[in-house]
This record gives structure tokens, C-alpha cells and sequence, in this order.
């Protein structure tokens, strides 16, 4: 049954994003997102689902708050905020450039907060709800993550600090940290049995996730019932962070 409530979803043409997308739109919202429209069938799985892509930056903080203006105006609301949006990173920290330093923090960190920060000034007197999807390691440490993780940590305690200043607005502000999902990010490792064999050592659950593992708590967390939820974050990683 439709809800004809808004969500927009950065990163949405594929692996997580694209999970939460389509498990929103099976739930009834008007499903906006952003991303790379150019991969491959993204317009095809998209228009299917009555999802509606854009192709945008999340580093193009006039472009983002725009959108969100062109839905509101649409609709009366954006419901919900998603900033799911990410790039990771392999190298080792001894030899990150400058150049891809930036990179990550500002799609990962920067864009976050200046997503969340156009939505609130839009919508500073109806209220809102944004979840942020962060990680596991912005919890945990692990060898050829130092500024992804440092990112993701730094998301988790945004997440925090955002929830108690706009509560008084009416904002909902959580976060959820997914583990290895099993998305084109994870292909590196799934090609290496080796560490395939270590990581499920140290999963309980002995697997990956799906990007449908990381779609029900964001749907709860965007629904009335989580109306007293705000400042948390949800992990999902298959008890790996539980060892």
C-alpha cells in the first residue's frame, strides 16, 4: 500500500544503495536517488520501480540541495534522508596521495554533513529523518583502511552530535554500520578464498550480508515506529563486531 512518503537516497544505482532503494520503493515511498545513472541498466531496474534517478555528485552541495527543494516543492515533504553514498579505499596508508585524502573525505564526510545540513535548513520547521550509512570500521580498525575508517568513525559521531542539536527541530538523526555486504565493493575480497576463509573465522553468521540485511533497518528507522530512536547506531555485520 502506497505511503506517499519521500525518501532520497544518495548512491542509489547500486550495492547498498540500490538494495535500499528498491526495498523502499516495494514498501509504498516515492524512492528519489542520486548516483552514477551511466552504469550499466541502472535507468532500466530504476524505471521498472517507478525510482526516479538523477545524476549527481554528492560532493555538489548546490546540486543536492537543489533536488531536495525540487521535492519538497513536488511533494510537501522529503520524509527522509539517506546518505549512503561512499568510496573506499585499498591503499596503504603510507602511500595515500593528497588527491584521493580529499576524495574520501569529501564524498564521505563532507558531502554527509552538507547533505544533512541543506535538508535541515529546508525543512527546519516541518522536521525530518536521516539515517547515515557509516561502517563497521569507523568502529573496528583493520590494515588498508586508515581514512575510509577514520570517515566512517567520524560519521557515527556526527550522527551523535546532529541528533541532540536538531532534536528540538523535530529531527531524527541515526546511523547504521554495515559489514562486508555482498556488493560489486566486496568483489576484491570474494576473488581471494584465502581471506574469504579468514573473514568467515570471524563472522558468526558465517556470511556475507545483503544490501536487504541493511534495508530493514532503514526502513524502520524511516517509519513512525522508531519515532523515539534518534542518536543510535545499528550495526549489521553478522556478529562480527559482537567477537
Amino acid at each position: 500500500m502506497a505511503t506517499h512518503k519521500t525518501v532520497l537516497i544518495t548512491g542509489a544505482t547500486r550495492g547498498i544503495g540500490k538494495g535500499l532503494a528498491l526495498a523502499f520503493a516495494d514498501a509504498g515511498w516515492i524512492v528519489y536517488g542520486t548516483g552514477r545513472c551511466a552504469a550499466k541498466d541502472a535507468h532500466a531496474w530504476a524505471d521498472a520501480q517507478k525510482i526516479i534517478l538523477k545524476e549527481l555528485s554528492v560532493t555538489d552541495s548546490a546540486g543536492m540541495a537543489a533536488l531536495m527543494q525540487e521535492i519538497k516543492e513536488k511533494h510537501g515533504l522529503l520524509d527522509c534522508l539517506i546518505n549512503n553514498a561512499g568510496v573506499a579505499s585499498n591503499t596503504p596508508a603510507s602511500a595515500l596521495s593528497s588527491e584521493e585524502i580529499s576524495r574520501i573525505i569529501d564524498t564521505n564526510f563532507r558531502a554527509v554533513f552538507e547533505c544533512s545540513q541543506s535538508y535541515y535548513k529546508m525543512q527546519r520547521k516541518a522536521g525530518g529523518c536521516i539515517i547515515n550509512v557509516a561502517s563497521v570500521l569507523g568502529m573496528v580498525g583493520t590494515s588498508l583502511a586508515s581514512v575510509y575508517s577514520g570517515t566512517k568513525g567520524a560519521v557515527i559521531a556526527m550522527t551523535k552530535s546532529l541528533a541532540i542539536e536538531w532534536a528540538n527541530s523535530g529531527f531524527r538523526v541515526n546511523a547504521i554500520c554495515p559489514g562486508f555486504i555482498d556488493t560489486d565493493m566486496t568483489d576484491m575480497i570474494k576473488k581471494r578464498e584465502a581471506i574469504m576463509k579468514k573473514l568467515f573465522e570471524v563472522i558468526p553468521l558465517k556470511r556475507l550480508g545483503r544490501p536487504e540485511d541493511i534495508a530493514a533497518p532503514a526502513l524502520m528507522l524511516a517509519s513512525d515506529a522508531a519515532s523515539y530512536i534518534t542518536g543510535q547506531t545499528i550495526v549489521v555485520d553478522g556478529g562480527l563486531t559482537a567477537m
